[in-house]
């Protein structure tokens, strides 16, 4: 058994296909078989259905631990290159839907700034693959919109945000300055489709539905609900994260929600004790400033 044999592995896992791990490991498909068969050979047990195009049972659990086998080895190297070592190299988020359009392109350059030797890759989730990217070692921080206690992981409340409400200009509430969230009919709301954590969010705060909707549709991007509110009628809610995007004429088409309100948490997950911790709490202050200066964008956080 190797390191490379565990870094094709973890490869192989990723990509799911022979031929998409031997090119990011820069071997022949031919060559990389055979060292995934010298590995099995090895551990004495089959780690990979070439049929299905997955690890097996026992090879997701093989998986896990290589990939902490490697990260622990890139420990090493980094202690042996002192405390520069841990701002250089790979460094993977996970970002839910709902945040990421809205706040990585300026979290982005300020990270890029900060650590010029960082190889940022991103990844957009839900939650769960999040999660889940973070037990297996594929991730070094996620950023989600609630908490999260799962043991192993440290979550850091980075921001709260409002959720405003986005209507129609043909419909009832339109012309109120403020909508009470008991006010919000469902039947006239666009959600998200399920899986997402907002979607959630969102049914928790609208008075449940008295009728049926003429059009039955969710979405998994909340430009397009913002669309179909321009173009089919209704409303939806957007999280304070995504107003500025918005041009000053599609604004007049926002009105905040009266107290008690409606809002979520923004978070940052790692894993404890984790080689690349000091770069995600430098992510955790960079975002903290990103959202502060979105606050400001309309001259202190009023009425967009």
């Amino acid at each position: 058994m190797s390191l490379d044999q565990l870094r094709y592995l973890v490869a192989l896992a990723e990509e799911g296909s022979f031929t998409r791990a031997a090119e990011r490991v820069y071997l022949t498909q031919p060559a990389l078989s055979v060292q995934i068969r010298k590995l099995e050979e090895a551990l004495g047990v089959r780690l990979f259905d070439r049929r299905e195009g997955r690890p097996t049972e026992v090879g997701q659990a093989v998986v896990a631990q290589a990939r902490r086998v490697l990260e622990e080895v890139e420990r090493l190297k980094a202690l042996a290159r002192g405390e520069e070592g841990v701002f250089q190299g790979p460094f993977r988020i996970g970002v839910i839907p709902t945040l990421a359009p809205y706040l990585l392109p300026r979290l982005l350059p300020r990270l890029g700034e900060r650590f010029p030797a960082l190889e940022v890759s991103v990844r957009e989730e839900l939650t769960p693959g999040i999660l889940e990217g973070l037990a297996q070692g594929r991730l070094d921080a996620g950023l989600v919109g609630t908490e999260e206690r799962v043991p192993g992981l440290t979550a850091l409340a980075l921001f709260s945000e409002a959720f405003w409400a986005y209507v129609a200009p043909g419909h009832p509430l339109y012309a109120r300055a403020q909508i009470h969230p008991l006010e919000i009919p469902l039947e006239d709301t666009w959600i998200l489709s399920e899986g997402h954590c907002f979607r959630d969010q969102v049914l928790s705060v609208c008075r449940p539905s008295l009728g049926r909707r003429r059009v039955e549709f969710q979405s998994g991007d909340l430009e397009t609900l913002v669309l179909l509110v321009e173009e089919v009628g209704g409303l939806t809610l957007l999280p304070e994260v995504a107003l500025w995007t918005l041009p000053p004429a599609k604004r007049a088409h926002l009105r905040p929600l009266s107290p008690p309100g409606a809002g979520r948490t923004v978070y940052l997950l790692l894993r404890e004790g984790s080689l690349k911790a000091r770069v995600a709490l430098a992510l955790a202050e960079e975002a903290r400033a990103v959202f502060r200066a979105l606050k400001g964008y309309d001259g202190g956080g009023g009425s967009p």
